[in-house]
């Protein structure tokens, strides 16, 4: 059917390293690692609490035409965020999110055998289950290199507790080109279309466990079809296709701890949901968490462009005859949360 969800695996993966220390010493050593490797072509942007870069090798003209072989990196410079209990207890918090690995294991596996040469200490978690510190990590690169063995369960979170009690943080190193698609090898630039992400966030307690069916029904409210329900550990990622347009991706938080700014952990709110692009997509969205607010009014849209949203904003735009595109950009009076 026309109007189906094709879903392939997807999986994201995370370096995690220990919680409470400066992120930003350690800011750019990814990215200088994959142009080391080839991947030269870089398209970036900053946000204050993150940024994304999504980088290709340097024989790659067609960036944005390919996303197949597009590495996507989420470098949390400010953002909080603790994937699963077993981190938790650990001490560890995500310090580069990889949003799809599926189809680039090799290339990952390369680039975590540089990149824990020089941090010894941090580990790689795949949203699967699996824990990889170095030693597990040289393993794998010595032998025969298999696409699948990061789906392998060759090994458990318990046999790697030693490695993790000493943090040893990397050398600085610093790139330009944030805002532009840049050759690094050219300097060439282009202007670029942004990227935005929206949340709700609240201050429920214990009310994370079911997200996923309470967001399912905020997406039939809105008309959406064709949902796809994919479980994780600590989170779930749903798909939708509302008024035959976009395809939503949503990721619901079960067990994740997800602060995007020092703002929010000072409210006391935490990430429930996360709409992964809301470009093209903003009169979809404003539908969905219409129906959402409607069911539970004391919690709030963040944008992280910035903006905050509340139950009465949002139903304000929303039962306005002139809304358009156009209403994710603009900053509101704060009501009291």
């Amino acid at each position: 059917m026309s109007n189906d969800i094709e879903v392939i695996m997807r999986f994201e993966g995370r370096i995690l390293g220990k919680a409470g220390v400066n992120k930003m010493q350690t800011a750019y050593t990814v990215y200088n690692m994959l142009i080391d490797m080839g991947y030269s072509m870089r398209f970036s942007f900053d946000k204050y609490e993150y940024s994304i870069s999504y980088m290709k090798e340097e024989n790659d003209i067609l960036f944005f035409n390919d996303a197949e072989h597009m590495i996507e990196v989420y470098n949390y410079e400010r953002n909080f965020e603790i994937p699963t209990e077993r981190a938790n207890e650990l001490g560890l918090e995500t310090y580069y999110r990889f949003s799809n690995i599926y189809g680039k294991e090799l290339i990952i596996l390369e680039l975590l055998h540089r990149y824990l040469e020089e941090n010894p200490n941090d580990i790689f978690y795949v949203d699967n289950g699996r824990y990889y510190n170095k030693a597990m990590i040289d393993s794998i690169y010595k032998g025969k290199h298999d696409k699948n063995w990061m789906y392998r369960p060759l090994y458990s979170i318990k046999s790697i507790s030693e490695y993790i009690n000493i943090f040893l943080a990397t050398t600085v190193s610093y790139m330009g080109g944030m805002g532009n698609i840049t050759d690094t090898r050219h300097r060439g630039e282009k202007s670029v279309e942004l990227r935005y992400e929206g949340r709700i966030i609240g201050k429920r307690k214990n009310s994370k466990f079911g997200t996923d069916y309470r967001v399912i029904r905020a997406l039939k409210k809105s008309h959406c079809k064709n949902i796809v329900n994919i479980k994780r550990e600590s989170y779930n990622i749903l798909y939708a296709k509302c008024n035959d347009k976009k395809v939503i991706e949503i990721y619901c938080n079960t067990q994740m701890t997800d602060i995007p700014t020092d703002e929010i952990k000072q409210m006391g709110f935490e990430t429930y949901f996360r709409i992964t692009d809301l470009i093209g997509k903003e009169m979809q969205v404003l539908e969905i968490v219409h129906s959402y607010l409607n069911k539970f009014p004391d919690d709030i849209f963040y944008i992280d462009n910035g903006c905050f949203f509340t139950k009465s904003q949002i139903d304000e735009i929303f039962n306005n005859k002139d809304k358009n595109e156009k209403w994710i950009f603009k900053k509101r009076e704060r009501d009291r949360f």
